[in-house]
């Protein structure tokens, strides 16, 4: 098992969370970031283009990012 963290970034900026959490591997824990990122965009999508969560390892450097951006094309009719 690997110990790891987590840093959000949504419209009121970004937030590292405190508490390190147990996976057994990155890819596990990139899982959860992705879990975690589409339960955010249930409730932030309208008013923030990009949605992310960095996953962080037990030292604190980022190793894995998931983001979600939105964006609106205007395509010539």
């Amino acid at each position: 098992m690997s110990s790891f963290k987590f840093r959000f970034r949504d419209q009121d900026g970004e937030m590292a969370s405190d508490e390190s959490y147990e996976f057994a591997d990155l890819f596990a824990a990139i899982a959860e970031a992705k879990r975690v990122l589409a339960e955010m965009a249930l409730y932030e999508l309208p008013g923030q283009p990009t949605l992310a969560v960095e996953v962080l390892n037990s030292d604190g450097f980022p190793v894995a990012r998931v983001e979600l951006t939105i964006s609106v094309d205007f395509l010539a009719a």
